[in-house]
């Protein structure tokens, strides 16, 4: 039976359609309120519609339905639509990452857009993500409590000198509270923000605890989370409940950084095939009196039930929301019923098939209205990028976007890899010249695969965290061990395979178990790595580039801080930049670098 059919032709409705203003509660008993949560998770600063669909199935034909989505105009009128439904009894609430990694129309102003729009928005409180420590800790605190970001040692401040504070030489910071529950300042022995907060919805005291993965100092820049402790999710919540229920909270709530996954090809699949993940081993150990957990980092989108436990997720980039429902008895103030579903923010691009042919909307979906004065705010900021997104950097000959391989490659990772060596193998280097590169996959965060010319603004979309390159030295040994490090612990199922350059290869044995304690790993097959068609010496010295993100240990890839001779390079993104300009246009490089065995 197709997944639309278990639910019903209702789901679809449910996702764009107003209809519905008045069902939560003319079918309640008089002796029940229900209040109402609109969540989401890893915004990442996409104020314009991304680039990417939400796959929806079509009740007529029974076909996915690759439905445009996203956009904070889009975003903001769907939410007052789902306020609508239960007005007065509704908050907005966020998961984590709604800053960084963000493309040019918010990144360029250091995200201080972003925060108007949420602010714009109504969002009330949400956890930080282990993204929000990009840039630091203070620049956290900047984007919570206002002011303009620091300047530059040239008396300028940001990119091109006026790039912060554009609202009147001012930026009041983030209206709604950052928590921050596991993340202890060590100068203060405190969290660096709250820990929660109590919100009285609709009559009903909730209780907001917010937490981030206890691995973010391994996701991030290690300077950007210099002085601060993460400590464990379960036990950082599970001290908070009694503190919560001491205050007469009667509803309470996570905002968990921390992901899982369900294996569905359309949204509201809620019999949660394949439920797996992080967070599910975190939720499984939390206390009975949390009732709803709301998720994000992974960037999917569910809405499952476990153990009693609400637990949702709402894609990424703004493209949906989830809207819950949660029935409190009013004399017992027991909660009695809890009801979810993703919606999606649809704009006004095309909706296509599978393969990419346009197609109508599917039944019940409706193009949403731009909200005027969210327009007006986005706009803004898009024009005053516009000129300079719009320069078009280089042409290439093919589509180059992040889609692995079997071995782990992809074209988009592999020009990277080229880019970043070609940045530091010149002769300025002399005996220091870089011989390999390597990247990270998350490192990587759109796709060129929408036009062959590529624009500033593409370019910023791709590589917007503005790391710079770090050469070092490194053993043959060394680079063995950080390829093995790819699918060592605390690595993620299936492994973060780097790009690397052209002229280095190397073969892993797939039947080798993944997972493997660190220093462990038995993946990577022994005499194949080779440089230019010889074999890597184990005991000799090799010069290696990476970004100051991977060169700090970044995703777990602890190697790297043993390089030595470290010698700093240009910004990442100005060096694909240069490489484009000098390789256009730029053929797809034939993904033959890593081999796979089983």
């Amino acid at each position: 039976m197709s997944t639309f059919r278990r639910w019903g032709a209702s789901v679809l409705v449910l996702l764009a359609s107003a209809l519905l203003a008045s069902c939560v509660t003319t079918h309640r008993s008089t002796d029940t309120v229900t209040v109402s949560l609109i969540s989401f998770n890893d915004f990442h600063g996409n104020l314009l519609p991304p680039k990417t669909h939400v796959m929806v199935e079509d009740p007529v034909t029974e076909r996915g339905v690759r439905v445009p989505a996203g956009g904070a105009s889009y975003l903001s009128t769907l939410v007052k639509q789902l306020q609508a439904q239960n007005p007065g009894k509704t908050i907005i609430v966020a998961a984590g990452d709604v800053i960084n990694g963000s493309p040019q129309v918010s990144g360029m102003f250091h995200d201080e857009p972003t925060i108007e729009a949420m602010n714009l928005l109504g969002l009330s409180v949400s956890s930080v993500g282990n993204h929000e420590f990009d840039r630091g800790k203070e620049e956290l605190l900047r984007m919570q409590r206002g002011g303009c970001s620091p300047k530059s040692p040239d008396g300028t401040r940001g990119i091109v000198g006026v790039d912060t504070c554009m609202n009147k030489g001012k930026f009041i910071g983030a209206k709604f509270q950052y928590l921050a529950a596991n993340v202890i300042d060590q100068a203060t022995g405190k969290t660096l923000l709250p820990s929660y907060v109590v919100r009285t919805v609709g009559g009903v005291k909730m209780g907001f605890i917010g937490v981030t993965l206890k691995e973010t100092p391994a996701a991030v820049m290690p300077s950007g989370v210099v002085g601060l402790r993460f400590e464990d999710e379960v036990e950082t919540v599970n001290k908070l409940v009694p503190v919560l229920e001491q205050q007469g909270v009667e509803v309470v709530v996570v905002l968990l950084h921390q992901g899982a996954a369900i294996a569905a090809d359309v949204i509201n699949d809620k019999s949660c095939p394949g439920f797996n993940g992080d967070a599910i081993k975190i939720v499984d150990r939390l206390d009975p009196a949390v009732k709803v957990v709301v998720t994000g980092h992974t960037h999917e989108e569910f809405v499952c039930r476990r153990y009693g436990k609400l637990i949702t997720q709402a894609g990424h980039y703004g493209r949906m929301v989830t809207k819950i429902d949660l029935v409190l008895n009013t004399k017992t103030r027991e909660l009695v019923e809890m009801e979810a579903s993703n919606h999606v923010a649809v704009n006004d691009m095309m909706a296509k098939d599978a393969s990419g042919k346009p197609v109508p909307l599917p039944e019940g979906l409706k193009k949403l209205e731009k909200d005027p004065a969210m327009e007006k705010l986005v706009q803004r900021y898009a024009k005053l990028t516009a000129k300079r997104a719009k320069v078009v950097v280089a042409n290439i000959a093919g589509y180059l976007d992040r889609k692995q391989s079997a071995s782990g490659e992809s074209t988009l990772a592999n020009v990277i890899a080229d880019a970043y060596l070609a940045a530091t193998a010149n002769a300025s280097y002399g005996a220091g010249a870089a011989q390999i590169a390597f990247v990270n996959p998350g490192g990587i965060r759109s796709d060129w695969n929408a036009s062959l010319k590529v624009t500033a603004g593409d370019l910023y979309s791709v590589h917007p965290f503005n790391n710079n390159m770090v050469t070092m030295r490194l053993t043959g040994e060394q680079i063995r061990r950080v390829l093995e490090q790819q699918w060592e612990q605390p690595q993620p199922a299936g492994g973060r395979v780097l790009g690397v350059s052209s002229g280095f290869t190397y073969t892993w044995d797939a039947s080798q178990p993944e997972g493997a304690a660190p220093g462990q790993g038995r993946r990577v097959v022994a005499d194949s790595l080779k440089l230019h068609g010889q074999p890597i010496d184990t005991f000799k010295t090799y010069r290696v580039t990476v970004n100051s993100f991977l060169a700090e240990g970044g995703d777990n890839f602890t190697v790297f801080e043993s390089g030595s001779g470290e010698q700093d390079g240009m910004v990442d993104r100005e060096a694909l930049a240069a490489y484009l300009r000098a390789h256009q246009p730029l053929s797809p490089p034939v993904l033959a670098r890593i081999k796979r065995l089983n």
